[in-house]
């Protein structure tokens, strides 16, 4: 409950730094807006062991579901760096989507992910991030891609 009270409380402060996204191969739905740390524009840097606060807004799921699950990916060109999506993230309805779920075709929700120590197999290197939802029978709900750098402590 208190990282989504964190959360709330980080808005308006990452509302102002917008990150440049992608849409997703899968062509799934994308947020109209994507805040990350202190990020902006191309420009991302995410330090290792160091908290990672993310914002997507605006997401418009095209089916309903009654369940989301979070899958993250992070790629060095094109190859998967072997990340894994930390187990309290993964169900999104419990941590992540405000307001939890059942996720209604044609209403736009939100997205946080809260990670207090951002655990990356690689450091000091260019990647793409990719962030799904997936739902009831496998349904794309959203997705997002964007570049970030990953840091050392």
């Amino acid at each position: 409950m208190f990282k989504f009270f964190l959360v709330f409380a980080l808005v308006p402060a990452m509302a102002l730094a917008a990150v440049n996204f992608r849409v997703c191969t899968n062509k799934a739905p994308t947020p109209t807006s994507l805040a990350v740390n202190d990020c902006s524009g191309d420009n991302c840097v995410l330090v290792a062991r160091k908290p990672l606060y993310a914002l997507a807004s605006g997401i418009v799921s095209r089916v309903n579901s009654r369940t989301a699950t979070t899958r993250i990916v992070a790629r060095f060109l094109g190859m998967d760096l072997g990340f894994r999506t930390p187990p309290e993230l993964t169900n999104a309805c419990e941590g992540g989507i405000m307001g939890g779920c059942p996720i209604v075709a044609g209403k736009a929700f939100n997205y946080a992910i809260v990670d207090d120590s951002l655990e990356v197999p690689a450091v000091n290197m260019p990647v793409e991030i990719e962030v799904s939802l997936t739902g009831d029978g496998g349904a794309a709900l959203g997705c997002v891609r964007f570049n970030a750098r990953i840091a050392k402590k």
